[in-house]
């Protein structure tokens, strides 16, 4: 059978007339919200709650550490917060945990969900539920500590039917040529809200802009509902159906996505995807990046506070990594796409090397952060940083890649999957911190990130053998 046609120079993916471009820009934002509408609680729970029990608790800690806290004038402001909710310790760690058991009830189907029933009618769906519950969350907040509860479960329970919506999206979207640099620029919708939400909710807590710390979820949710109008005007319908893409792309894409335009009803093979060695790869790469990630973002500002660096400059450390990755996005995600689309080297071998750039180079940075830093010299910490950003970057040009390309009819049933693997990921990495730091036992942050290097490495070894595109 003849070859599939190469791209076509008339129709580049970085043009003013490329509505692949728009689209992959759309779902750039979509991804930021996805993400940013849930870390908002994390940051203004500090300033709802009364904030005398939160000093006594940070006073009590410092004393235990093993590094002597650097004292500064910001670290007083940032307890010094008023705040009139009177939930216990306990109260608020259920209610920033009730997103994950929301999302343990429905992970497992989203995916088929967004399969059967379409992934622009899902994601629609789920951007307009997460800014009402987002927005109504100062009002719950008022009226019953419980009821906030159960929004935050339900926003759980929506949250999971995100990611499989926009793997699917893209799936439809890109060809195998653009696959990788439209995912290295999409999925930094994740490094913005990581980076950058917390930071923004911050500034947002301090202000009198609608009573301090309301004006987080207010601006959060309504600017979400305001990005679905966009996106249901230009992003919605696929290539299809999208009034947007004029005719000569829609044949370009017909021509080179490996999907029918029209859609249709198929049965899911779920024996051969639970049977197959690439999703293996897949779901065990995923695995480990997501357990490296939720260590870093519920952790590392623990471990930098533990090496005696003072609060402004946690922050900004704390957003390296974040930052860096999208420096690394930029560079791996054309150069992949470029490789291979020039035939230099086939897609599969390109996702490898990006694969075990990110695989091993983050195993061996996470070893670095476990051992180099100290007392004397915390601040080698934020060169480890830099550079563990930049390598895990690969990631998303090795095995994420491999997702978008190996099974576009069942993207929804995969994305289903890795999100199961990245729920267990922050299970037991989160009890793993949990039990070494209850037995206090000495080199605890050495065995951790010890950990996730070992994950690391697994992952890699196995997509190097496994892993196709």
């Amino acid at each position: 059978s003849p070859s599939p046609p190469s791209p076509s120079p008339s129709l580049p993916f970085f043009s003013r007339h490329s509505h692949r471009l728009i689209v992959c820009i759309l779902l750039l934002i979509a991804n930021y919200f996805g993400f940013a509408n849930s870390m908002g609680m994390s940051t203004a729970v500090l300033c709802m709650v009364n904030s005398t029990l939160a000093v006594d608790k940070f006073e009590e800690k410092a004393n235990e550490q093993t590094c002597a806290v650097q004292r500064d004038e910001s670290m007083e402001e940032e307890f010094a917060i008023p705040g009139i909710m009177e939930w216990t310790p306990s109260e608020q760690s259920l209610l920033l945990s009730a997103r994950f058991y929301g999302s343990c009830i429905t992970v497992s189907f989203s995916g088929i969900i967004a399969d059967r029933l379409g992934p622009d009618l899902v994601l629609t769906v789920v951007l307009l539920l997460s800014s009402a519950f987002t927005l109504l969350t100062p009002l719950l907040s008022y009226a019953n500590y419980h009821l906030l509860l159960v929004s935050r479960f339900i926003m759980g329970a929506i949250e999971s039917f995100h990611q499989p919506s926009i793997n699917c999206l893209a799936a439809r979207w890109f060809p195998s040529g653009e696959k990788t640099i439209a995912a290295s620029i999409y999925t930094t919708g994740y490094q913005f809200a990581a980076g950058l939400s917390s930071l923004f909710a911050a500034s947002l807590c301090r202000s009198s802009l609608l009573g301090g710390w309301p004006s987080i979820f207010y601006v959060f949710g309504g600017s979400c509902c305001l990005f679905t109008i966009f996106w249901i005007i230009f992003g919605y319908g696929g290539p299809a159906k999208n009034r947007w893409l004029n005719e000569e792309e829609k044949k370009w894409l017909e021509d080179r996505i490996n999907i029918k335009m029209k859609g249709g009803k198929r049965s899911t093979p779920l024996s051969r995807i639970l049977l197959s060695s690439p999703v293996h790869s897949i779901i065990l790469c995923n695995f480990a990046f997501s357990f490296s990630t939720s260590i870093m973002q519920a952790f590392l500002p623990l471990f930098l506070r533990e090496l005696g660096l003072p609060i402004d400059t946690i922050g900004w450390y704390t957003l390296t990594p974040f930052l860096s990755q999208i420096a690394g996005k930029a560079v791996i995600g054309p150069l992949v796409d470029y490789c291979a689309g020039k035939g230099v080297i086939s897609l599969t071998i390109a996702t490898k090397i990006a694969q075990s750039m990110g695989s091993f180079g983050a195993s061996i940075a996470l070893m670095l952060l476990s051992i180099l830093p100290s007392c004397s010299n915390p601040t080698i910490a934020f060169y480890i940083l830099i550079v563990y950003g930049l390598v895990y970057s690969g990631g998303t040009c090795g095995f994420y890649t491999s997702m978008l390309s190996i099974s576009p009819h069942n993207m929804g049933t995969l994305s289903s999957l890795t999100a199961i693997s990245r729920i267990a990921a922050s299970v037991i990495s989160t009890s793993i911190v949990n039990a070494l730091t209850a037995t206090g036992i000495p080199y605890k942050w050495t065995l951790i990130f010890a950990s996730a290097a070992v994950f690391q490495s697994i992952g890699g070894l196995h997509f190097l053998i496994f892993g196709t595109s």
